[in-house]
């Protein structure tokens, strides 16, 4: 388990109520990136919390790379703000497993960590559930238009707000490939016309998917 940066945890508390349950060794290191990859590299690291401000900087790319370090490193976010709905909701699209609030109780943490380990989301079940309602939106919109894997790829990732230069970078492929699977998603689904940020199912659609 690595703690980046400067969040402030009790090291007793987490060898005791953490570390032993979960079978963890605990390891800090500082919001420095390349650091943090070096380790990453070396060790088997199997969860990694940091806080919001700190994953927000990394590139989508860069977030992949992590998770495929190790054994499937999950990520547990420390919200740096009480904005917990949409903070939440952004760190989870982000790729992380797990979402703390800035203000965290031991026993919270607790089953935030164990939670993660075993696999499961940890965040409220609100938010979790309206996520998972958009990824059964764009899941229906790329069965039903016949969007290739690379097109339903770039949709989601343009669904979570991300710029071309940001999917050239995480698909490892030019900005004039994104700019051309753009038109042809554009023609798909929309007809002429650019493709929004936030893709939603036509209202005739929207029905058949509930």
């Amino acid at each position: 388990m690595v703690l980046c940066g400067d969040i402030f945890l009790n090291r007793n508390l987490l060898k005791d109520s953490v570390s032993s349950a979960a079978g963890l060794s605990l390891l800090r290191c500082s919001e420095d990136r390349e650091q943090l990859f070096s380790i990453c590299r070396r060790l088997s690291v199997s969860l990694f919390v940091a806080r919001q401000a700190f994953i927000e900087q990394l590139t989508s790319a860069q977030l992949v790379q992590l998770t495929n370090y190790g054994k499937s490193c999950h990520i547990l976010a420390i919200l740096d703000s009480d904005c917990l709905e949409e903070s939440t909701a952004k760190m989870l699209r982000l790729g992380c497993r797990g979402v703390l609030p800035q203000r965290f109780s031991p026993k919270l943490l607790r089953r935030a960590v164990l939670a993660v380990l075993k696999g499961e989301l940890w965040a409220p079940g609100a938010i979790i559930s309206e996520l998972l309602t958009d990824l059964l939106r764009a899941s229906f919109l790329k069965t039903e238009n016949g969007l290739t894997p690379q097109e339903a790829r770039i949709l989601e990732l343009t669904t979570q707000g991300c710029k071309n230069a940001t999917i050239a970078e995480t698909l490892f492929i030019s900005l004039e490939t994104v700019r051309w699977h753009k038109r042809r998603l554009n023609r798909k689904l929309r007809g002429p016309g650019r493709l929004p940020q936030n893709t939603a199912i036509p209202p005739s659609r929207e029905a058949a998917v509930g």
